[in-house]
């Protein structure tokens, strides 16, 4: 994996896009899916925007940080002790230029603040959810004022990708990282004029509704939203989410177009995720912080030197890895932290990986794990999700029989076989860090 120069690194990161909608993206497909490696089990630390990000910058679960709830989430990050060993601090020791752009974290407000380690810093402050201006504050001096258009100029997606644009393109002398942290496409939603008429239709790929629920804990079936006007509520929010994801592409596309023109593009690793999934009916849930793929799950893309071009892997990653990886790539120090580097899957998609990953939300109350392995004894795939929550239920589903996750009860052979192996296996990962968490995903 190595360059002739030290690699500049880019982190896109959506806000609430479904993973399964990486499809409708042109220019992210063409520009970074088919030249790079796309991992089909990628998944996010917790599934909601502000434990997620926490775990982004830090590299660890948010039950290691205390970065567990969306409110307060800013204030949350300062006072938690993590900042000091943040992603952006580690790289700016090792002599990185530091960017972002967009949303940083939830109830930002402090507009003279700026995250550790950046040197760069055009955040969205709150309440960037409400009302028709958004504000941003420039490298923690001022405020800058948008009013919310369909135009470029008023759109602030468009508005986001120049500033990263315009960083790249001033930094091409020097190792940099730059994080693109787009609002979009979380609502409320103010999309591009053009794309207005489009996805009139659409609706989400996965089913709508489950007729029986009495698998699901109660505080799933206790928000249930099971009527033809909540469904007409969610395909109204899809098809706006939708439109604001065709924003992001055309940011995505400016960027990358800045990094070809300045030379850069094949020194540079671009990741693509997202904070979090979101739910348009799944179950009769809405939104996210469920334990069930349209909440979990996330794009996973990477593409940069000596990652393999057009390629898929269906290894377990998460967010917790994103610190790891970039640190090695970067000749940084990633120490102390939870997840694991993914360079070596890089450049062999096929490399020995983890067999287990969790995924928790103790705001929601649970805890997951996820089995992707191989059972040399009946030669077939074990692939199985395990769900407890902090009442003592559980769910667990067989993706093989029910992709779906339709039936959490335990009833396959496969369940059966690896049920208690995974109940002792979470009890472990719900509360170890480091070396210790690790050791209990294989």
């Amino acid at each position: 994996m190595e360059a002739t120069t030290r690699p500049n690194v880019l982190l896109i990161m959506t806000d609430d896009q479904p993973y399964y909608t990486l499809g409708i993206m042109e220019a992210v497909m063409r520009r970074l899916v088919a030249q790079g490696l796309r991992f089909s089990n990628g998944y996010v630390a917790t599934p909601v925007c502000g434990p997620a990000r926490g775990s982004v910058l830090t590299g660890k679960w948010s039950h290691n940080t205390g970065l567990e709830a969306t409110s307060g989430a800013w204030r949350q990050l300062v006072e938690s002790g993590e900042l000091p060993r943040n992603i952006a601090r580690r790289l700016e020791a090792a002599g990185y230029a530091c960017h972002l752009t967009g949303k940083f974290t939830n109830d930002l407000e402090n507009a003279n603040w700026v995250c550790p380690g950046f040197s760069s810093w055009w955040a969205q402050l709150e309440d960037l959810n409400d009302g028709q201006k958004t504000f941003w504050s420039v490298n923690g001096e001022r405020r800058r004022e948008i009013e919310r258009t369909g135009t470029e100029e008023g759109n602030e997606t468009m508005i986001a990708a120049g500033f990263t644009e315009n960083f790249i393109r001033n930094h091409r002398g020097a190792p940099w990282f730059a994080c693109f942290w787009p609002h979009s496409p979380h609502g409320p939603y103010h999309y591009l004029n053009r794309f207005e008429d489009t996805h009139q239709d659409e609706r989400p790929p996965t089913r709508y509704g489950e007729a029986d629920v009495s698998d699901k804990a109660r505080d799933a079936r206790r928000r249930l939203r099971s009527s033809d006007a909540a469904e007409a509520e969610r395909m109204q929010e899809y098809r706006e989410k939708l439109r604001e994801i065709e924003d992001v592409d055309v940011g995505c596309a400016r960027i990358m177009t800045a990094l070809a023109q300045t030379g850069q593009l094949e020194n540079t690793y671009v990741f693509f995720v997202t904070d979090n999934g979101y739910q348009f009916g799944e179950h009769n849930l809405d939104k996210k912080l469920w334990p069930y793929e349209e909440s979990a799950r996330t794009p996973f893309v990477v593409r940069g030197p000596g990652v393999r071009q057009d390629a898929a892997s269906g290894k377990l990653v998460s967010q917790v890895d994103l610190l790891p990886t970039i640190c090695e790539l970067a000749g940084a120090v990633a120490s102390g932290v939870d997840g694991r580097s993914m360079v070596p899957l890089l450049s062999n998609p096929a490399a020995p990986w983890r067999d287990y990953l969790l995924v928790e939300a103790e705001e929601r109350g649970w805890h997951s794990v996820r089995m992707r392995k191989f059972n040399q004894i009946t030669q077939s795939h074990d692939n199985l999700l395990h769900i407890r929550w902090n009442d003592g239920f559980e769910e667990l589903y067989d993706y093989e029989n029910d992709p779906e996750l339709l039936e959490g009860t335990i009833n396959t052979p496969r369940e059966r076989a690896n049920a208690e192996d995974l109940r002792q296996r979470l009890e472990t990962m719900r509360v170890s860090a480091g070396s210790e968490y690790r050791a209990a995903e294989n």
